[in-house]
């Protein structure tokens, strides 16, 4: 006769622990294939897309303020735009909206001395440094009037629905179950 004794220890912590690093692993998965998904849905184009369908990007920046992050703590992954590099633009995309006039520089008279705008870099964006004459004085006034009548003289643009990440989770939501699939080991 034969005997055998087994002994089973089960582990909770240490199960636990390996949940946790694996969820966090699948949902870094998850959160890039998305994120892929909605950069590719974005195409390069001088027009704008037709309402309905991913925006058109003129100088790709949408596409590259894609990002995801993955919250251990939380146990939640985030994916969209970066709202410091992309501003609103991406939600006026998404969802549709208006967007209102930019508010208008301080008007000043500057005087030699003082800091203030040499050039235009782009719309908006001044040079700036320390006016030595008279004659930079007056442009750096005259810079700031002109910037206040451009922005004073756009109207609000309306932004017709082009979803962007809704779609991207659509179109990857039948995949999703397969990152964490066999992730425990």
């Amino acid at each position: 006769m034969i005997q055998i004794r087994t002994r089973v220890r089960f582990n909770h912590a240490q199960l636990q622990k390996k949940v946790q690093a694996a969820n966090f692993r699948s949902l870094g998965h998850a959160a890039g294939t998305i994120r892929l998904t909605a950069k590719r849905s974005i195409r390069k184009r001088k027009k704008p897309s037709s309402p309905g369908s991913p925006p058109h990007t003129q100088t790709g920046m949408l596409r590259r303020v894609i990002r995801y992050e993955v919250n251990r703590d939380r146990e939640e992954a985030v994916v969209g735009p970066v709202n410091e590099i992309a501003g609103r633009l991406w939600n006026l995309h998404e969802f549709g909206g208006v967007s209102h006039k930019r508010r208008k520089l301080k008007r000043h008279r500057f005087r030699v001395g003082q800091h203030g705008p040499i050039r235009v870099i782009r719309p908006g964006t001044f040079a700036r440094t320390r006016l030595l004459t008279g004659a930079q004085a007056n442009r750096a006034t005259r810079l700031i009037e002109a910037e206040n009548e451009r922005r004073g003289a756009s109207k609000p643009r309306r932004y017709p629905k082009r979803p962007f990440m809704r779609p991207a989770l659509e179109a990857n939501q039948s995949r999703l179950p397969k990152f964490w699939r066999d992730s425990v080991k």
